[in-house]
């Protein structure tokens, strides 16, 4: 290389985060990446931890760099300033063999049946199934599937994995390759706000995935998982199933993926969040995607230190349910709006307590998930008597973190889940508090 590699990482991985943070740049160097055959996995890995980056060999660090001078014609990712001519040449030989006889968009699909303007059913075997993921054009969308976990690699960075029952893909695989299952239903996802994702020829009967358009997994994540390693022990396996293909947005992908679940039982704050039945749902999926502690809201029914969360969906959700009164969509965008805004005085005015570095937050009783019911009740206090959030803090102060009572309420269960009479008794604590400090 031209330039010693750990210089080559560290300008990659401060721009990479930057280039990320943009939803749209962020598809259009998955795009690019795949154009560059660079591998699934070797995507998923870049795009969940920048970090990966130093765990990638030569062809696919050229990859990246390529990718995202390609993305954002910035002259600092411009190969040539690191590669030599024969490691680019030698890259792009590695690059073209990484994927065999692959698939490209757009793609089409024959007999097919519209059901709605954004539904289609139709059939596929199994091997062009696992060829269609093998062309890395099936992606795993974790805010529309099971979430994902986090585990640190052997660098200390942390990495993003889909959630596998691994049994019940080995149990799938082995059906499918001893030509004992039974045919069943892949649902796939097609969205896109460049192109218009799908067309459809109603005299042919003929759906059309166009060029552009991204292909999520929706419902049969674990299917498909057996589907390959059945092929890799019986690469002769004839199998049909049948597709569902569906063009949503992504609040309705997820509401469809809450309604579905049958073998695989996602577990139910999980399933709750996806289905966004309750008006509180919308609102604390509003709080998710736009204030400030959004990544750190759990979907499931723990937080993980790992990665800094503070509360779960569920807890949020179930606080602003009973102390909000939300009766139509016009409450859901004036309570969320005015979260966000609290959100961002509480994290400002207390900006170690709730750090994603567990390691910095002093007080952990202060960000322990259950605490966020009190803010919730603080939050509807502040909200109803019209009190600045600047005199946030004021109240924040006055709670006694060491308080028996609440020590009690917050450390009565070890699990956050089944404890509805602690959610209802803190609720009752924080407005009695809040009420006394208000009238003072």
């Amino acid at each position: 290389m031209k330039v010693d590699r750990i210089e080559v990482e560290q300008i990659l991985l401060t721009h990479l985060e930057v280039v990320l943070k943009t939803k749209k740049v962020k598809h259009q160097l998955q795009v690019q990446l795949i154009e560059l055959n660079v591998p699934v996995e070797e995507i998923n890995s870049i795009i969940s931890n920048v970090e990966s980056v130093s765990n990638l060999d030569i062809p696919m660090l050229y990859g990246l760099t390529k990718a995202l001078y390609e993305v954002t014609e910035d002259k600092i990712f411009n190969p040539d300033r690191y590669f030599g001519k024969r490691e680019i040449k030698e890259a792009e030989i590695v690059l073209s063999q990484s994927v065999q006889e692959r698939i490209t968009l757009p793609i089409h699909f024959e007999e097919c049946t519209k059901i709605k303007f954004d539904s289609y059913i139709t059939k596929i075997s199994i091997q062009n199934l696992v060829k269609l993921y093998d062309s890395q054009l099936i992606i795993y969308d974790d805010e529309t599937q099971r979430g994902v976990n986090y585990k640190t690699n052997k660098s200390g960075g942390i990495v993003r994995t889909p959630i596998v029952n691994k049994a019940s893909v080995k149990r799938i695989a082995d059906k499918m390759a001893s030509n004992s299952y039974f045919e069943d239903m892949i649902t796939l996802n097609v969205f896109s706000s460049e192109v218009d994702p799908v067309t459809y020829n109603e005299e042919s009967n003929t759906l059309t995935i166009n060029d552009g358009a991204v292909i999520s997994i929706l419902d049969g994540f674990h299917r498909l998982q057996g589907g390959v390693v059945a092929l890799q022990v019986n690469p002769h396996l004839d199998l049909e199933l049948i597709l569902s293909i569906r063009s949503y947005d992504h609040d309705t992908a997820q509401r469809y993926f809450g309604q579905i679940n049958t073998v695989n039982v996602l577990m139910k704050e999980r399933r709750e969040e996806l289905a966004q039945e309750r008006l509180s749902d919308k609102v604390v999926a509003n709080m998710q995607r736009k204030s400030e502690i959004g990544k750190q809201i759990a979907s499931s029914n723990k937080v993980s230190d790992l990665v800094g969360e503070l509360t779960t969906f569920d807890i949020l959700s179930y606080a602003v349910d009973k102390v909000f009164k939300l009766e139509r969509q016009f409450d859901v965008l004036q309570v969320s709006d005015y979260l966000i805004e609290f959100v961002a005085y509480l994290v400002g005015s207390y900006p170690a307590e709730f750090s994603t570095n567990v390691k910095l937050r002093g007080s952990h009783m202060m960000s322990h998930p259950l605490m966020f019911i009190g803010y919730i009740v603080l939050s509807h206090c502040m909200y109803e008597n019209k009190i600045p959030l600047q005199k946030l803090s004021h109240y924040i102060d006055s709670i006694n973190l060491t308080d028996e009572k609440l020590l009690d309420l917050l450390n009565k269960k070890k699990i956050l889940t089944g404890n509805k009479r602690t959610r209802e008794e803190l609720i009752k604590y924080f407005d009695s508090a809040f009420r006394g400090v208000q009238s003072e």
